[in-house]
């Protein structure tokens, strides 16, 4: 390889590993998404009435 492109790709490796700054771990976002269905199923209760009814909806839909 050209001795001048090696240069140049050393010095892009040094810049970028001090340019990571004090914390190089990326900071997870949280998504906030408000979900109509989190909102109504709250419970185990909640979440076994969805499902039967949407089981019997599949069945009738057949």
């Amino acid at each position: 390889m050209n001795q001048n492109i090696q240069q140049k790709i050393d010095q892009y490796k040094k810049a970028a590993q001090t340019s990571l700054g004090s914390n190089p771990k990326p900071v997870r976002s949280k998504s906030v998404r408000v979900d109509s269905l989190a909102q109504v199923i709250r419970s185990q209760k909640d979440a076994e009435n969805f499902m039967a009814e949407l089981n019997s909806i599949v069945k009738r839909a057949r």
